[in-house]
């Protein structure tokens, strides 16, 4: 065994590789009330590391044009393995962002929020998608959508 000396660069010996994706197809006139993927995905899959701690960022560029100030969810599910894998974190507002309800808001904003999933398997192989969902109305607009997954060991 090698020895160490204080101020020596330790790299640990198995650190999962930090993803992102990011979806630019509009989804336009949102009207799911019940969480949906969209079409097409934004979608990836990452390995939990060693704590089985993952932090994950989500962000999109949305817009609020329904005249009764019903608002519009995006956040995100992990499942196992793939996408018909068995649901781990499920789809709620609370780990997304979501509009004003601002009855006025025509212009697209850019919003994000980040928040720590816990009880993954260590070296498990998760898929992770953005879903989103109104409360309501029919014109609340996606413009992008994003995910970072930083596991952490």
């Amino acid at each position: 065994m090698a020895d160490i000396d204080a101020g020596d660069l330790i790299e640990s010996a198995w650190w999962p590789e930090s993803v992102t994706v990011q979806e630019n197809t509009d989804q336009l006139n949102v009207t799911s009330t019940t969480s949906i993927a969209g079409s097409p995905e934004c979608s990836t899959t990452f390995v939990a590391g060693m704590s089985g701690r993952a932090g994950v960022c989500v962000g999109a560029e949305i817009r609020n044009d329904d005249t009764a100030g019903n608002r519009l969810f995006v956040q995100f599910e992990i499942r196992l393995t793939n996408s018909s894998g068995a649901i781990h974190t499920a789809a709620v507002v609370t780990r997304g962002v979501s509009t004003t309800g601002d009855t006025t808001a025509s212009q697209f904003m850019v919003f994000g929020n980040m928040t720590m999933v816990e009880g993954l398997t260590p070296g498990a192989t998760y898929f992770i998608r953005t879903m989103h969902r109104v409360d309501g109305g029919t014109t609340n607009d996606i413009g992008h959508r994003r995910l970072v997954v930083i596991p952490l060991t």
